[in-house]
C-alpha cells in the first residue's frame, strides 16, 4: 500500500491556534494477471417484497444475479439470502460446484410479502460469515423499499453492518427504483464501510452488480483503516466531505475504508484543529495510520506516516502560500456535503433549498477550476458540471430521483474519492484504462472507433448524393463530410462510458436528449422520443412504448455503438451485455437490441483478439447475437466470405427498410472482409447503396477498432467534422 500526504499549509503561528488541513493520498497494491487470485466470499442479500414485481425489478435481479455466478470461479464462495416477511438462505454460502443448480434455484423466485430488512442483513451476515472463516468476504444487499418490519431504525441497521465489518464482512447496499430510503440503506453503507449505490432501473441494476464482483475478484487490500494518533496539540479531528469516523476512548480517530481493489487510488481530506504551540520550530502533532490485509495471505500490514507542521512567527505565518491539491480538494469535498444537505432538504420537500445547496456548491468550485493542479482540473471541471445537473434536478425532476441521485452522488465521492465513485449521470469507473478482465487500452480502442464511426458516417452520408455517387472511387467527397445522428448518438455512448466505465440508461438518455440536435438527420421515432425526454418525460416508458407497445427494431441502437465494443477490446460478454443496456435506451424490440449486440461483439473482437480473421469476427457475434433474424443475417454473411459485394448487398440488405436484421449483417461482412483495410471496407458500404451513412459507420467504427486511428487514412481524417469537444470533458 503507497501512502503519501499533503498540508495545504507546513507552517502554523507560534502561540496562535490554527486548522491544519491533511490530503491523504492512498494507493493499493497491485496484482499481476497472471499472480492466481485466492477464493473470493460473495453473499448476496435480495430483497423479494411485493413490490419487486414492479418494473420488472426482480426479473433485472435474477438476471443479474445468473450473470454473477456465471463471472465467479467454481472455487468462489457463493450464497443468496432473500427476505420479505422473514429471510431465507435460498442458496446457502459456498464453493460453486454446481453453476447451473443455483441459476436455477435463483431464477424460481417470486416476489411477495412486506420488508423485514433486518432478518435479511443478519442472515446473510451468518452465512458470509460461516462461509469465509476468517478470509473475509463481501455482502450486497439489495433492496426497492422501506423497512417495515423487524429492526427499521437506521442507526440499528447501521451497528449490524458495523459488527459484521468487524468480523471481516463489508456491506455494499444498492437501492433500487424511487422507493427506497436511500439514508437507511446509506446508514447500512456506512456502517459496512462500503458504498450506497443507486440503481432506478433492472439494467442499471445489473451493471451495479457485475461492476462490484469485477472489483470484489480484483482485491488486494480488504479491512483497510485509517487511524489518526492525535498529539497534545491537536483539539479536534474531522474528516471533511461527511466520511464517518470513530473517535476511541484515547481520543484517537478511526475510520473504516473497506476494501480496495488493485492499483486502487483513493483520497481522504481530514482537519487538524490545533491549539496554539509555545515553542517555535519542527513538531509533529499527529501520526497517520494505515493498516489493511492482504487477502491472500492474510497478512495483516501497517503504514505509518508522521504529520509535521513548522511553528513560526506570526508575521512569518501570514506569508504562507496554500497547497492548491489541498485547497481544491477542500472545495471538492465541501460540494459532497453540500449534496447530503441537498438530498435531505428534497427529502423533505424542499426543492429551492436543495437547488440553492447545489448551485452554491458549483459556483464555489468554479472558481477554484484555474488554480486546481493539472491532474485535478478535469476532475473539478465534471464536478461542476455534475453539480449543474444535479441542481437542474433538484428544481424539476422527480423528487425521489433527485434526492437519490444526489445522496448517493456525495456519498460515493467522499467514501470512493478518486476512485470508482458513482456519479450522477455515471456510474462505477473501473481501474484506469482497463474495461474489463482481458480488455487493456480501452479508452484509445474506443476513441480510434468512435473517430472511424464519425469518417465512415460522413462519407457514407455524401453518396447519396446523385453527383459523388456518379464519381465513387475515383475522387474522395469535397470537406468538410459532416457526420450525422449515427455519431452524434456514439458520442454520446463514448462520454458516458469514459466518465464510469459502464452504460448508465438513465445517464445515456440524458446525454441524448441534453446533445439532440434535430440537423443531423434523426429518425422519426428517434427524433420524437428525444423531444419528449426533454420536455421531462421519462425515456424508458417511451421507448417500449414505441411501434404499439412492441419497440423499435431500427438500425439506430446498431448504428452508434462500436465504440462500446472497442472499449471492452477482448471481453465479448461485457460488450454484449453493455450493448443491450444502450440499446433499450431507444430501441426495446429484441432485433434492435440484437443488432447493437452483434456490432459490439464484432468492435470488441476487432479490438481485443489479435490475429483475429473476419470469419472469426463474425463467429464471435454469432455465437453471442440472441436467436433472430439479425443472427440469421450473420450466419449469412459468414457463408458469403468469398461472395462479391454486390451479391452480399442482395443477399443481405443494405439498410434501405432501416431495420436491424437488414443494415447489421451486411455492415458486418464488409467489415469482415476487409478487415485491415480502412478504407476499402467504408467504400463497400457507401457504394451498395441503402442507409449509407449507417452501414459505412457501423463498418468503420469495427474497422477502427481493428486498425487503430493511423489505419483510417489521413486525407479521409482531415475532410472529417471534428468531434464535438464535449466527448470525456
Amino acid at each position: 500500500m503507497h501512502v503519501s500526504a499533503l498540508l495545504e499549509f507546513d507552517a502554523v503561528p507560534l502561540d496562535t491556534g490554527d486548522e491544519v488541513a491533511v490530503l491523504l493520498d492512498i494507493t493499493a497494491p497491485e496484482r499481476s494477471e497472471d499472480e492466481d487470485r485466492a477464493p473470493s466470499t460473495l453473499q448476496v442479500v435480495l430483497d423479494r417484497s411485493g413490490s419487486m414485481h414492479a418494473g420488472g425489478r426482480l426479473a433485472g435481479a435474477v438476471r443479474a444475479l445468473a450473470s454473477l455466478v456465471d463471472r465467479l470461479d467454481p472455487a468462489d464462495r457463493f450464497g443468496v439470502v432473500v427476505f420479505s416477511d422473514q429471510a431465507q438462505a435460498l442458496v446457502p454460502a459456498g464453493p460453486l460446484a454446481d453453476k447451473a443448480a443455483v441459476k436455477e434455484l435463483i431464477r424460481g423466485l417470486r416476489a411477495g410479502g412486506s420488508t423485514d430488512l433486518s432478518s435479511g442483513l443478519m442472515r446473510g451476515v451468518q452465512e458470509a460469515r460461516r462461509a469465509s472463516g476468517d478470509q473475509g468476504a463481501t455482502l450486497l444487499l439489495v433492496s426497492d423499499g422501506h423497512a417495515n418490519q423487524g429492526v427499521t431504525d437506521p442507526d440499528r441497521l447501521a451497528e449490524i453492518a458495523r459488527t459484521a465489518y468487524g468480523a471481516g464482512v463489508a456491506t455494499t447496499t444498492v437501492g433500487y427504483g424511487l422507493g427506497y430510503d436511500e439514508a437507511l440503506l446509506g446508514a447500512v453503507a456506512d456502517g459496512g464501510a462500503g458504498d450506497a449505490l443507486f440503481a432506478e432501473d433492472p439494467d442499471t441494476a445489473v451493471g451495479l452488480l457485475q461492476g462490484e464482483v469485477e472489483h470484489l475478484l480484483a482485491k488486494t487490500a480488504q479491512a483497510a483503516s485509517l487511524r489518526v494518533r492525535t498529539g497534545p496539540h491537536v483539539r479536534s479531528v474531522d474528516m471533511l466531505g461527511g466520511l464517518p469516523a470513530d473517535r476511541l476512548p484515547d481520543g484517537d480517530i478511526v475510520v473504516e475504508l473497506g476494501d480496495f481493489y488493485s492499483g486502487e487510488h483513493r483520497r481522504l481530506l481530514m482537519r487538524l484543529d490545533v491549539s496554539g504551540i509555545a515553542a517555535p520550530g519542527p513538531v509533529t502533532v499527529a501520526t497517520l495510520e494505515v493498516t489493511y490485509v492482504d487477502p491472500a495471505e492474510l497478512d495483516t500490514y501497517t503504514v505509518t506516516m508522521p504529520v509535521p507542521v513548522n511553528v513560526v512567527p506570526g508575521d512569518e505565518a501570514a506569508q504562507r502560500i496554500a497547497d492548491p491539491a489541498v485547497s481544491t480538494e477542500k472545495a471538492y469535498q465541501k460540494a459532497q456535503e453540500a449534496k447530503r444537505r441537498a438530498s435531505e432538504a428534497l427529502r423533505r420537500g424542499d426543492r429551492g433549498s436543495a437547488a440553492a445547496e447545489l448551485e452554491s456548491a458549483r459556483q464555489e468550485l468554479n472558481t477554484r477550476i484555474g488554480d486546481a493542479p493539472e491532474d485535478m482540473a478535469l476532475q473539478v471541471a465534471d464536478q461542476v458540471a455534475e453539480l449543474d445537473l444535479l441542481a437542474r434536478s433538484a428544481r424539476m425532476d422527480d423528487a425521489a430521483r433527485a434526492a437519490k441521485a444526489t445522496y448517493m452522488s456525495g456519498h460515493s465521492q467522499s467514501r470512493k474519492r478518486g476512485s470508482r465513485q458513482q456519479a450522477y449521470g455515471g456510474d462505477f469507473p473501473l481501474p484506469p484504462d482497463i474495461a474489463a478482465p482481458g480488455g487493456r487500452t480501452s479508452r484509445t480502442h474506443l476513441r480510434s472507433s468512435l473517430l472511424g464511426l464519425a469518417v465512415g458516417d460522413g462519407f457514407g452520408d455524401w453518396h447519396f448524393s446523385p453527383a459523388v455517387a456518379r464519381n465513387a472511387g475515383r475522387e474522395l467527397p469535397p470537406a468538410p463530410w459532416r457526420w450525422t445522428d449515427d455519431t452524434l448518438m456514439a458520442c454520446s455512448i463514448a462520454d458516458v462510458l469514459l466518465r464510469s466505465g459502464r452504460v448508465d440508461p438513465g445517464a445515456l438518455a440524458r446525454s441524448f436528449a441534453e446533445h439532440f440536435d434535430s440537423g443531423r438527420k434523426y429518425g422519426a421515432a428517434t427524433l420524437e422520443l428525444l423531444e419528449r425526454v426533454r420536455q421531462g418525460e421519462h425515456w424508458k416508458e417511451l421507448a417500449e412504448a414505441q411501434f404499439g407497445g412492441g419497440g423499435s427494431w431500427g438500425n439506430g441502437a446498431a448504428m452508434r455503438v462500436a465504440p462500446l465494443g472497442a472499449y471492452f477490446a477482448g471481453d465479448l460478454a461485457r460488450a454484449r451485455d453493455e450493448a443491450a443496456r444502450s440499446a433499450r435506451v431507444t430501441h426495446t424490440h429484441e432485433e434492435g437490441v440484437a443488432g447493437a449486440v452483434a456490432v459490439a461483439v464484432a468492435a470488441s473482437a476487432a479490438a481485443g483478439i489479435p490475429g483475429a480473421t473476419g470469419e472469426q469476427l463474425l463467429e464471435a457475434a454469432i455465437e453471442q447475437t440472441p436467436g433472430g433474424q439479425v443472427r440469421e443475417g450473420l450466419i449469412q454473411a459468414r457463408n458469403l466470405m468469398q461472395a462479391p459485394s454486390d451479391t452480399a448487398a442482395r443477399s443481405l440488405g443494405t439498410g434501405s427498410r432501416v431495420s436491424a436484421p437488414d443494415t447489421v449483417p451486411f455492415a458486418l461482412w464488409a467489415a469482415a472482409t476487409r478487415l485491415d483495410d480502412f478504407a476499402a471496407t467504408v467504400r463497400t458500404c457507401a457504394e451498395a447503396g441503402g442507409d449509407r451513412d449507417t452501414t459505412s459507420a457501423i463498418a468503420g467504427g469495427v474497422a477502427a477498432a481493428r486498425t487503430g486511428a493511423e489505419g483510417i487514412p489521413t486525407e479521409w481524417r482531415a475532410r472529417a467534422e471534428p468531434l464535438p469537444e464535449w466527448v470525456g470533458r
